[in-house]
């Protein structure tokens, strides 16, 4: 089934919320494949994701990508959806997850760019080559714990989503998010360690 569930440039969605009466309908219907009630559905709650997401400090430029990888999980994990909630509570679960995401990419980007020589525009110094930074890259991770550099090159830099990593490592994705976040620490602790010793050899 083909749908697009990215919000159609040059409208704007109405920011109304699907009522809690027609939830469980409309539901069954997008779980049996009615396109049109995915329509309904994404028509529906878009506006209350991109709500929700800029309040949680999504910014604009951020918040289309944002919004298309809630909708991914919604019709991805909606058959899996359990109706004793309600529906935009399940919603806001979804939206708060993207939103950490988010931030956890700023911080990684923000690190990536100090990485690339690129953090203080005023620095005297010239960039790194490519093959510089590929080193530098390369030096923070070979000291980072192996269990966390597994899961931070896989997730960080692979792009694989910890359902899969939780797969390939064999170890329940709970264990994943877990390590991520240790991992993720270890990376900026590590990346601030790189810059000081480079400042003060």
């Amino acid at each position: 089934m083909a749908v697009n569930i990215r919000r159609d440039q040059g409208s704007k969605p109405q920011e109304v919320p699907v009522p809690s009466a027609q939830q469980g309908p409309l539901i069954a219907r997008c779980v049996l494949g009615e396109d049109q009630a995915w329509r309904d559905l994404h028509r529906n709650a878009y506006p209350v994701a991109a709500r929700f997401l800029r309040r949680m400090g999504v910014t604009s430029s951020e918040l289309d990508d944002a919004c298309q990888e809630v909708f991914v999980q919604v019709f991805r994990y909606l058959a899996r959806f359990e109706q004793r909630s309600d529906f935009q509570t399940w919603l806001y679960k979804l939206c708060l997850s993207q939103a950490g995401r988010v931030r956890r990419r700023r911080r990684l980007h923000a690190a990536l760019g100090w990485l690339l020589g690129r953090a203080d525009t005023s620095c005297s110094e010239p960039e790194w080559s490519a093959s510089q930074t590929a080193e530098r890259v390369r030096q923070v991770l070979e000291r980072m714990k192996p269990m966390h550099k597994e899961v931070f090159v896989l997730f960080e830099l692979e792009g694989v989503d910890g359902q899969e990593i939780a797969r390939i490592l064999g170890c329940p994705a709970t264990t994943v998010r877990r390590r991520l976040h240790y991992a993720r620490q270890e990376f900026e602790t590590l990346l601030r360690a790189e810059g000081a010793e480079e400042h003060n050899p």
